[in-house]
């Protein structure tokens, strides 16, 4: 008989399957319970963060850059939109794979985005840095539709700068880059960031903390996805200052054309107060080049090119001024009383000291020579009879006191350099040796060890013309704020005023205005019609005499070995109110190829309306032949 199963009773296979249901959901809760404790505790801190991103996005409002303006207000460089793409290497997992994908995207080489990549990942990695720059509007469409897949890259819109005139002054102005790890830490540059673009030279560099302005902020609730909920807070962009120069637009292309095709420099300059009206330096560069960052092959050729297009020559460039230098000695030794404008030497076409002699450019000599004829026709001689008396150190003195040679007066641009005014204390310092005597016949008329710039040499042709006072020699006249409130106006500012007789500082103004004006002057060819030019020639040799003359026997002098040409001149002679100096390198005599140029753009400062390209040639023929230095 066969009994049937009671309710309480439980079948043995069904009592193993309960204790097999309880170990699997014991299982599943263990594993959850892993599983969220890895989440919490292990990878807590890295999930929290991405949560925190996905739901807030703080991002930077790119500024603009200030505007750069000639004295008329004419804007020289402005802003122009540019799309760049950025990227942060320690999001970035697969390289290579990204730099393929945006390649296919836009049409750009992956080998050479890898490569880029990879020197970037060698800087901070945890910043942005410009990957890409200058992408056009359909690569921004491209790489916008794909953009969820694009690991650690960021689409910036930034502007660059672009010039308003074609090869316009370019070392006054100065190009962007980005910004180096020195900077970074220095000033103007705090608070700026890895990948900035920042001045690296002219203006541009000078300027930075007026020029960049303030970038804003924005701060926003985000998806997933990088859709934009909602705006948080917004901190707007400051516009950085718009810089109005003391350039005279239309004097500046005229000084850029008369150097076409030479090395050398044009200064202009108000000697009233020392405002900069034009700039000049060639060889020359193409600012256009670095819209959007120079290729790394352009950039090469420019910094390697021997002809040096990207030194500003007129402000860092360090030449012998020679016989332009008599200005400057000339007031000194009458300030010190050395001289007076009757004071009269011999010069029979050489001094001698021991056995060494020291010759005039005349051959032949001038005769008896007093302060104006020694201007008026550059005798060599007077100077070393007045360099005899003054010594090498009280000339130095002098010349860096009342005229700012051997330093720099801060004119706004950093390629400024100082020269060389050399003394005792210097030789022996550099070479540690004591001066000799006759070292100092040399530096008399503008040789030896003494170097100018361009620039010292209007500052010291300004300081006659205006009557003893030098000011600090300037390139900007205002800065405004971006709705056009005035910030700073920049006034002359006088470093030192030189107390000599108002009728000794006449003698020395009539003598340059003999210079040019009458017979015998070796700068004749400095006249223009209608307007008296006062002014002063100079030939600085760049190899000693004796070198001069082994590389004449040979035939024609090698171009590296020519004298440098010289012309400083100020108009109209009785009330100045410009100062002209030109230098050519290796080109000869100054009266006759550099005082022409000069005629060339004080004609064109006084006669607006004139085509300086189809003027005459209003130069006069000089009187006598001169020797091999040509007009001093």
């Amino acid at each position: 008989m066969t009994l049937a199963p009671t309710f309480g009773d439980t079948p043995p296979d069904f009592g193993r399957q309960i204790v097999w249901l309880k170990v699997f959901f014991f299982l599943i809760l263990s594993v959850l319970l892993l599983r969220l404790w890895y989440l919490q505790v292990i990878s807590g801190e890295e999930y929290r963060q991405k949560s925190e991103k996905n739901h807030t996005s703080l991002s930077e409002i790119p500024t603009q850059r200030g505007l750069i303006l000639d004295r008329q207000g004419q804007v020289l460089v402005e802003n122009q939109i540019n799309y760049d793409l950025y990227v942060t290497p320690n999001e970035v997992t697969q390289p290579q794979e990204l730099s393929s994908q945006i390649a296919r995207l836009i049409g750009r080489d992956p080998g050479e985005l890898n490569k880029k990549f990879a020197s970037l990942a060698k800087k901070q990695k945890h910043n942005a840095h410009l990957w890409l720059s200058g992408l056009t509007r359909a690569d921004l469409v491209s790489l916008r539709t794909r953009h969820y897949e694009l690991e650690g890259v960021t689409i910036q819109i930034n502007s660059v700068r672009r010039p308003t005139k074609e090869n316009f002054a370019p070392h006054i102005i100065g190009f962007l880059g980005e910004i180096s790890p020195k900077q970074l830490g220095e000033e103007p540059y705090l608070g700026l960031k890895q990948g900035a673009l920042v001045g690296q030279s002219g203006v541009e560099q000078s300027l930075e903390s007026q020029l960049h302005g303030q970038k804003g902020q924005r701060l926003t609730t985000v998806d997933s996805h990088g859709r934009i909920l909602e705006e948080l807070k917004v901190d707007y962009p400051q516009p950085g200052h718009n810089i109005r120069l003391t350039l005279d637009s239309r004097l500046q292309r005229v000084a850029q054309s008369l150097l076409a095709e030479k090395a050398g420099a044009i200064v202009v300059m108000d000697p009233r107060n020392f405002e900069i009206l034009a700039l000049a330096s060639s060889p020359t560069f193409n600012l256009h080049d670095f819209v959007g960052g120079i290729s790394a092959e352009r950039w090469k050729s420019l910094t390697e090119d021997p002809f040096r297009p990207m030194e500003n020559r007129a402000v860092g460039g360090q030449y012998p001024p020679g016989s332009t230098f008599k200005i400057a000695v000339a007031l000194t030794a009458l300030n010190e009383g050395v001289i007076t404008p009757e004071t009269a030497f011999h010069c029979g076409g050489a001094v001698f000291l021991g056995a060494s002699r020291f010759g005039c450019w005349a051959r032949g000599g001038h005769g008896t020579v007093n302060l104006k004829r020694s201007l008026k026709e550059s005798c060599d001689v007077y100077y070393y009879e007045v360099g005899r008396r003054l010594g090498v150190d009280r000339l130095a003195n002098g010349v860096r006191r009342y005229f700012g040679l051997g330093r720099t007066l801060g004119v706004d641009l950093k390629a400024e350099r100082a020269g060389l005014v050399p003394d005792q204390v210097w030789k022996q310092r550099r070479f540690g040796k004591p001066w000799n005597f006759g070292e100092t016949l040399p530096v008399s008329i503008g040789q030896g060890y003494l170097l100018t710039t361009p620039l010292q040499v209007a500052q010291f042709t300004a300081v006659a013309a205006n009557g003893g006072t030098l000011y600090r020699p300037h390139l900007v006249k205002e800065i405004v704020d971006y709705e056009g409130r005035l910030v700073r106006r920049v006034e002359p500012e006088a470093i030192n005023h030189m107390d000599l007789r108002p009728d000794y500082f006449q003698s020395v103004r009539k003598s340059l205005d003999a210079v040019v004006n009458e017979a015998g002057g070796t700068g004749r060819r400095g006249q223009i019609p209608g307007v008296r030019v006062s002014g002063k020639t100079g030939t600085s040799q760049v190899i000693s005499l004796d070198r001069y003359q082994i590389y004449s026997r040979g035939g024609t002098l090698p171009w590296k070995y020519r004298e440098h040409a010289w012309f400083t001149a100020y108009a109209p002679s009785e009330n100045p109110e410009v100062v002209v100096t030109v230098l050519l390198e290796h080109a000869g005599g100054g009266g006759a190829n550099s005082a022409p140029l000069a005629a060339k753009l004080l004609h064109a400062y006084f006669n607006a309306s004139v085509d300086t390209n189809l003027m005459p040639p209003y130069q006069v023929q000089p009187d006598k032949p001169t020797g091999w230095r040509g007009e001093l």
